[in-house]
């Protein structure tokens, strides 16, 4: 039985070993993030997709702009048609060849025709404007998109290392109170049976020991996982710790408390319902005329001779039905609706969502500063307490309570820690964050 009550200490002396934390090199917040934000393949793939819409609205804008081509194509051919029509197209055209024999059996020629030309539309019943209209919210859409995804990432990574920080703190606590414990059970002299007052202390000490070990053990793990977690976003550095700060002192200057009225996830909504509009409106356009004006010149060249010619003018397109047009206008207004409905919904979400966690992080900085206050209390207590153990004013039974009230701070401390983090990290995503300037600085 003694051998297998080792095992958890011999785990734990394992990870305080070879865990990442251990003996390492503190390194900035702001070094972990800037590393990972120029890894992070995510980010990158934002960045991408948003410089895509870019592009797609300025091809958008181009629209103005006259279609100009080149058609040029040599070809042999002994059909009657094509064959009288490169006669004509040589501007050769003789009286023999109404002959119909040669009509209808002409020999095989090689015609090489080359041709530019230029379309340009003069009225397009609204569809390219509100096609370029609809590209222009689309990008503003990816921007916040891609934005979001920097906060998110962002957030990830800031909770990751704020726990680590946090749960550093914890087990230095953890092992000092692993100290006095130790030192306890190193002097203590009536835990016999036959002292049942003694032996009772002894068992609570022992109890006490086992506790605060599982304890190291659970956070060793936890910080282990952080590491792990860090190392997968891009920080690919080893033997590192994070730097000693309070948990409120992090969040406030990391995960600040930001006041703007919706966040990039909301705002890409906004853009994507006015893309929906947008394509209301050119599916509108699909029923209205199109007018434009073209022009064309050509060099013909055959076996009699090589001509030249134009051709220039102006055209009316109009659909007047189409089977697979009718209702699709309306689809798209119900669509233009739903998307401003939906809008809204998450908007109003949002805000509930903002308004709890508000509340949520004030009352869990409220408790750590009172936890922070019992500390002192409670270190100066056993203190006091030890005294009056080693002079035998109270037992051993009496001066354990005091220690485990210690323990339970601890892990009241860690749980209101780590929920601070994760509800600061939680609200950051409900906002336009900025990037606090020493981090842009080192960037």
């Amino acid at each position: 039985m003694g051998k297998i009550a080792q095992w958890p200490s011999l785990v734990f002396l394992l990870l305080m070993i070879f865990g990442l934390g251990a003996q390492a090199e503190p390194v900035p917040f702001p070094e972990v993030w800037n590393s990972i934000s120029q890894a992070s393949p995510g980010l990158k793939a934002a960045e991408l997709q948003s410089q895509a819409a870019m592009e797609a609205k300025d091809r958008a804008g181009r629209h103005w702009l006259p279609r100009l081509y080149l058609d040029a194509r040599s070809y042999q051919t002994n059909a009657p048609g094509q064959s009288f029509i490169g006669l004509l197209e040589q501007r050769s055209l003789r009286q023999s060849d109404f002959n119909p024999d040669s009509i209808n059996s002409p020999d095989s020629e090689v015609f090489t025709r080359g041709s530019l030309g230029a379309d340009l539309a003069l009225y397009e019943g609204g569809m390219k404007s509100a096609q370029f209209d609809l590209q222009s919210h689309l990008s503003q859409s990816q921007a916040h998109e891609a934005a979001g995804v920097k906060v998110e990432q962002y957030s990830e990574v800031a909770k990751a290392y704020g726990s680590l920080g946090l749960l550093e703190q914890q087990k230095k606590k953890l092992l000092s109170l692993k100290q006095i414990i130790e030192r306890l059970l190193k002097g203590y002299q009536i835990g016999v049976k036959s002292n049942p007052v003694g032996y009772s202390g002894l068992l609570g000490l022992k109890s006490l020991a086992n506790r605060v070990q599982g304890l190291l053990v659970q956070y060793e793990a936890q910080s282990q996982a952080y590491y792990m977690a860090l190392k997968e976003m891009g920080f690919a550095t080893d033997g590192w710790s994070p730097q000693a700060e309070e948990t409120t002192v992090f969040v406030d200057k990391y995960l600040p408390n930001q006041r703007t009225e919706s966040s990039f996830q909301v705002e890409s909504l906004k853009e994507k319902s006015l893309v929906a509009q947008e394509a209301y409106k050119m599916e509108k356009a699909r029923f209205r005329p199109r007018v434009g004006a073209f022009a064309e010149s050509y060099i013909f060249n055959g076996s009699r001779d090589t001509a030249n010619g134009y051709t220039a003018g102006i055209y009316l397109q109009w659909s007047l039905f189409n089977p697979s047009d009718y209702g699709t206008h309306k689809e798209a207004q119900i669509k233009s609706l739903a998307a401003q409905k939906y809008t809204e919904a998450m908007e109003q979400k949002e805000r509930a969502e903002k308004l709890s966690l508000d509340q949520v992080i004030g009352a869990l900085k409220s408790n750590i500063r009172l936890f922070e206050d019992s500390q002192k209390i409670l270190v100066e207590q056993s203190q006091v307490a030890e005294s009056l153990f080693k002079n035998g004013s109270i037992n051993a039974l009496q001066f354990v309570e005091v220690l485990n009230r210690r323990v339970d701070l601890v892990t009241s401390q860690s749980d209101a820690g780590l929920s601070l983090l994760q509800a600061s990290s939680q609200k950051l995503l409900k906002s336009r964050f900025e990037l606090p300037q020493e981090l842009l600085q080192g960037k």
